[in-house]
């Protein structure tokens, strides 16, 4: 089988997590790949591991774009290799992958929604919905966001498919150690972290996390925000308005994710939306205790009181008052904790995503 991706950008993102997986794991399975991203904002190291599972990668980049002639090198590519399925994935591909595979007739298109766009402008809004018509299946990850893609993704009922995110729990089980991490960060040594990552973006509640963590008077705690993006400033601005600029640390952007999130005492996540958080998956892989807001893929991944913590959005209050129990009652974290790291290895390994994937591009049942 011979698959063509589309994605916006290849920054190292969630569904570029979910990109990588499928790639490598369809390539051990003996599919020819190929890669096109839209924009020229790229991760060399994503790019790199792409290109090392056997798939070609094109940048063809935003000037190239609005030029046109960017279409233009798009169509030569899908007329030259005669994909036989088309794969979707964020805004601007669903649009120009939708349209440039009806127009060169590629067998079969598949869109992914990874989350609840809750940020689209109506034009935008108006034409995903109105190549919606040429997917001949929408991919979610989450059952939540089924009605959101009926309602405002033009999805037809018929053509919903939900595959979970998936996550390798093997590649958690080697944290940095909690003394080690404490000390790179110039934090004393027994001290209480907690930890997000995240883009740094009003969907994420990064807000609502500083406001809890301002409620809380124990000053032996520090708050990591590990993540880039737009509301930075705003947040720095806030830490400060709320006295607690010095017990938080903004750590940018990590590629030690897999090995930091397990040094952390707890995790949080309290997002105002979400598709199915790679970041929650790899925090229970870990082993580590989460609480997150009780939100679409969340409370898939999440059973309050089983193995994690669940909170009403845009409540910094019950946040608050959650990150205190999970701190002062350790053992029932632990427990949540392991109680979370078996369920995600059960149910959620990257083998049985792939195969489902496989399924819905090869249009087999599942």
């Amino acid at each position: 089988m011979k698959i063509v991706y589309f994605i916006d950008h290849l920054r190292p993102d969630g569904t570029q997590f979910v990109l990588k997986q499928l790639v490598e794991g369809l390539s051990a399975r003996g599919h020819q790949q190929f890669v096109i991203c839209l924009n020229d904002s790229w991760d060399a190291e994503l790019k790199r591991k792409l290109e090392g599972f056997n798939a070609e990668v094109r940048i063809i980049g935003k000037p190239a774009l609005l030029s046109g002639l960017g279409w233009l090198s798009i169509l030569k590519i899908l007329n030259i290799h005669k994909f036989d399925v088309a794969v979707t994935l964020l805004l601007y591909s669903d649009v120009i992958g939708r349209t440039l595979g009806h127009i060169t007739g590629i067998p079969r298109i598949v869109s992914s929604i990874q989350t609840r766009d809750e940020f689209y402008k109506k034009w935008q809004r108006w034409i995903v919905r109105y190549t919606a018509r040429w997917a001949d299946v929408i991919l979610l990850n989450s059952r939540y966001v089924r009605d959101f893609a009926i309602r405002e993704e033009g999805a037809s009922k018929e053509k919903i498919v939900v595959i979970p995110n998936s996550i390798c729990v093997e590649d958690y089980l080697h944290p940095l150690g909690h003394d080690d991490l404490r000390k790179s960060l110039n934090i004393p040594k027994g001290s209480t972290l907690i930890g997000m990552v995240a883009r740094l973006i009003h969907q994420k509640g990064q807000d609502i996390l500083l406001k809890a963590f301002a409620n809380i008077s124990n000053f032996q705690m520090h708050l990591l925000l590990v993540g880039v993006g737009e509301t930075e400033s705003k947040l720095r601005k806030l830490a400060f308005t709320l006295g607690i600029e010095e017990r938080v640390l903004f750590l940018g952007y990590r590629r030690d994710v897999q090995k930091l999130i397990g040094a952390l005492d707890l995790y949080v996540q309290p997002s105002r939306y979400e598709g199915m958080p790679i970041v929650v998956l790899e925090a229970m892989a870990a082993g580590c205790p989460v609480i997150a807001s009780a939100v679409d893929g969340n409370q898939e991944l999440i059973q309050d009181g089983v193995d994690g913590w669940l909170v009403p959005p845009e409540d910094h209050i019950a946040l608050a008052k959650a990150i205190c129990e999970a701190i002062e009652n350790k053992s029932e974290a632990q427990r949540r904790a392991k109680a979370a790291q078996k369920r995600v290895s059960e149910q959620f390994g990257v083998d049985k995503m792939v195969l489902a994937w496989e399924a819905v591009l090869q249009g087999k049942p599942l």
